[in-house]
C-alpha cells in the first residue's frame, strides 16, 4: 500500500497501542462534538465531510485514542477502508486460532478481492468493545454520508435492551433486515448461530457482522446467514433470493432513518415515501403470525404529521404491543429515538409506555384523540383531564384568519437595527412572550415587491391581531394592535370564536390548560396551525369574557400579577380539582405552585 514518506509506521503503531499521537490530539478535537463546537446545521450536514464520533457505541472510553489512532493510520498510509477493516478482522480471528478454520475460509472466500494490510494484521486490538470494527468503521464514515444513508449504528445496550426478552429455546428465528455490524445479532440470545438471519446493502457492514458472528460463536462450525442485499428491493427482477421467502418469529433492527426512497411505490399507502416506514411494513410481512417486531425509530414517529401513514398501518394491522422512549442521542443526530414493539400478544384496548423506570399503560383510544393518531403516550390522568377539556369544548380556530410572517429572502441586506429612512419596525419570533411584545429589534423597508413571501397587507394591518411563537415547545402568544409587522419565525392569528373577545382568547392560547393539552396532545416544538384547530374552546358567558378581557388589559399594561387571576378563572371554566390543577401546573410549569 502506498506510504506517507513522513510516517515512521513502526513507531507510529507503537504510539497507537502506547498513548496518544499528536494525530491523534488534532483528530480528536475534529471529532469530539464538544469540542469542535456544535453541528453544522441539516441542510450541510448532507453534503459535511466531517467526522463524528460516535461515543454512545463506545464500551470504554479508554479506547478512543487506539480508534482514533487506527483512523490516522488508513488515512496517512492510503489504506481503504474495507482494506482496513478486513485486515483488523482477520488479525481477530487469528487471535482466537479461527483463521484456518473451514468455515471461516468459506464465509471470507467472497472477499478474496480485498487487499490485506500486513501490519493492521499484527497491531493489538482492544478486547474489551462490544464491536470495536462497528466502531471504526462508524468513526470513519463521513458526516454527510451517515446522514444520506440514515447510518447510525445501535449501542450495545438498546440493541440488548430490545431482544432480551426474545424466547429463542425452540429454535425460533430472528432476523434483522437492516442489520449493519451486527448489534442486533449479537444480542439475540439464540443458542446456535444458525437461529440468525441478517441483510444489509454495505458490503463492509456485513463483512463486520459475519466476522463478529464467528467470533461469538467460535465453537460452532457455521457460514453467517448474512448476506449483502437491498432488502427493499427484495424480489424485484434484478434481485432474487431465498431470505425473502423466509418467516420469522423475531424481527428487530434499527433501519435507516431520513432517507427519503422513491423506488419503492408498491407500498402505496406509505405516502411519507419514509425509508424506515418502507422496511417496516416489509418486515411485518415476514413476521410468523406468532412472531413479534420491534424497531427502532426516530421519537418524530410519535407525533409528525408525515408520519401517519406508518401510525396507521400499526394501529391497523401490526398491533402495538409497546413503547419504550429513550434519553439519548446518536452523535451527529438531534433527535432523540423510541423502539415500538407490535405483534403478537398485542392487546385490542391499551399497549405499554416505558419510560426510563417509569411504566404505565395507555388506552388505544387515546391515539384517536388527534387527527393524525399521535401516540401520545398519555397515561390515565392525562386522559382524564384532556377529556375533561374536551368534553366543555365547542369552537374551534378552524375559520379564523391565519398567516405567515415576511420571509424577506435577504435578512442581512434587508433588515436593519437602526430605524433609518423608509423603514419602519418590523417583530420577530424572540420579541414575542406571553400576551406582550418586547421591544423590536429590527427595522425594515416594507417594499412588498421585493420580498420573497408576504400575507395579505390588511392581515399586517388588521387594527389587532395574535402573534405566536412558530419554534417552540410551549405557546406563546402576545396581542398586538399597533399594525405591525413580523418575520416568518413569527406567525398570525385573528380568532373567530363565539363569546369570546381577541383578548380573551389569547388567555386562553397562553392558559396552562391549553398548555398542558398541547403538551400531552403534540408535543411538537413547532406550533402548528393543523394541532391549534384541534384545541377546542369552551363556551362561555358574557359575563366570563368581559372578566377576562379586563384581567388581560391589565397585563398589557404592564401588571403581571393578574396572570395568576386569568390562570385561576380558566381553571374554574373547566371545574378542574385543586389535586388536577397541581398536575397540570406541573407538567407545564415544573412545579404544581
Amino acid at each position: 500500500m502506498p506510504k506517507n514518506n513522513n510516517t515512521n509506521t513502526a513507531a507510529f503503531l507503537e504510539a497507537v497501542q502506547l498513548g496518544i499521537s499528536d494525530a491523534t490530539i488534532r483528530n480528536w478535537e475534529k471529532l469530539n462534538t464538544k469540542t469542535a463546537g456544535r453541528l453544522m446545521t441539516r441542510a450541510n450536514k448532507r453534503n459535511s465531510k466531517k467526522r463524528v464520533l460516535p461515543i454512545e457505541y463506545i464500551n470504554n472510553p479508554n479506547n478512543i485514542p487506539f480508534v482514533l489512532g487506527i483512523l490516522d493510520y488508513v488515512d496517512e498510509n492510503e489504506v481503504g477502508i474495507m482494506n482496513a477493516i478486513y485486515s483488523l478482522g482477520i488479525n481477530m480471528l487469528r487471535r482466537d486460532g479461527l483463521l484456518d478454520k473451514h468455515h471461516v475460509i468459506e464465509a471470507l472466500c467472497e472477499y478474496s478481492d480485498v487487499l490485506v494490510n500486513d501490519e493492521l494484521t499484527l497491531i493489538a486490538l482492544p478486547n474489551d468493545e462490544f464491536d470495536i470494527l462497528g466502531l471504526i468503521y462508524q468513526s470513519f464514515l463521513q458526516e454527510g454520508k451517515k446522514n444520506v444513508i440514515g447510518s447510525y449504528y445501535t449501542p450495545h445496550s438498546v440493541a440488548y435492551n430490545m431482544t432480551k426478552e426474545f424466547d429463542f429455546s425452540n429454535g425460533e428465528l430472528f432476523f434483522d433486515p437492516c442489520c449493519g455490524s451486527g448489534a442486533f445479532l449479537l444480542t439475540a440470545a439464540v443458542k446456535e448461530p444458525q437461529q440468525l438471519f441478517g441483510i444489509d446493502n454495505d458490503r463492509i457492514a456485513v463483512l463486520i457482522s459475519k466476522i463478529n458472528l464467528l467470533l461469538k460463536y467460535k465453537t460452532f462450525e457455521f457460514t453467517p446467514q448474512i448476506y449483502c442485499l437491498d432488502y427493499l428491493m427484495g424480489h424485484s427482477v434484478i434481485q432474487q433470493h431465498p431470505i425473502f421467502d423466509k418467516t420469522f418469529d423475531y424481527i428487530a433492527t434499527n433501519p435507516p432513518w431520513g432517507a427519503m426512497d422513491d423506488l419503492h411505490l408498491n407500498i402505496p399507502f406509505v405516502t411519507s415515501k419514509e425509508t424506515f416506514s418502507y422496511f417496516f411494513v416489509k418486515a411485518y410481512d415476514q413476521l410468523k403470525e406468532s412472531g413479534i417486531i420491534r424497531f427502532l425509530f426516530p421519537a418524530s414517529i410519535l407525533n409528525v404529521k408525515v408520519h401517519k401513514d406508518v401510525r396507521k398501518y400499526i394501529l391497523d394491522k401490526a398491533g402495538l404491543i409497546s413503547i419504550t422512549t429513550y434519553d439519548d442521542m446518536f452523535s451527529g443526530v438531534t433527535t432523540k429515538y423510541v423502539d415500538i414493539q407490535c405483534g403478537f400478544g398485542a392487546q385490542e384496548d391499551r399497549f405499554i409506555v416505558y419510560s426510563g423506570k417509569d411504566i404505565h399503560t395507555v388506552q388505544i383510544s387515546t391515539v384517536y384523540e388527534t387527527e393524525n393518531l399521535i401516540f401520545n403516550l398519555l397515561d390515565d390522568i392525562d386522559l382524564h383531564i384532556i377529556r375533561i377539556c374536551k368534553d366543555r369544548g365547542c369552537f374551534s380556530l378552524q375559520n379564523s384568519v391565519w398567516a405567515l410572517g415576511i420571509v424577506t429572502g435577504d435578512n442581512k441586506g434587508k433588515l436593519s437595527q437602526r430605524c433609518l429612512p423608509g423603514m419602519e419596525k418590523i417583530y420577530t419570533g424572540k420579541e414575542i412572550q406571553p400576551y406582550v411584545l418586547r421591544p423590536a429589534q429590527n427595522y425594515i423597508r416594507y417594499n412588498r415587491n421585493e420580498l420573497q413571501q408576504v400575507a395579505k397587507e390588511d392581515i399586517y394591518r388588521a387594527p389587532e391581531k395574535l402573534v405566536y411563537k412558530f419554534i417552540s415547545n410551549k405557546l406563546v402568544f402576545a396581542y398586538d394592535n399597533s399594525s405591525s409587522l413580523f418575520l416568518n419565525s413569527a406567525n398570525i392569528l385573528i380568532p373567530t370564536i363565539p363569546f369570546m373577545s381577541m383578548k380573551t382568547v389569547m388567555a386562553f392560547l397562553n392558559s396552562a390548560v391549553f398548555q398542558f393539552m398541547y403538551i400531552k396532545l403534540f408535543g411538537e416544538v413547532k406550533i402548528l396551525k393543523g394541532n391549534l384547530i384541534e384545541l377546542l374552546f369552551p363556551e362561555i358567558s358574557e359575563t366570563q369574557n368581559e372578566q377576562i378581557s379586563m384581567l388581560v388589559d391589565s397585563v398589557l399594561g404592564g401588571d403581571n400579577t393578574k396572570i395568576e387571576a386569568i390562570e385561576k378563572c380558566i381553571f374554574a371554566i373547566y371545574g378542574l380539582t385543586e389535586e388536577e390543577i397541581k398536575y397540570v401546573r406541573r407538567i407545564v410549569y415544573g412545579k404544581a405552585d
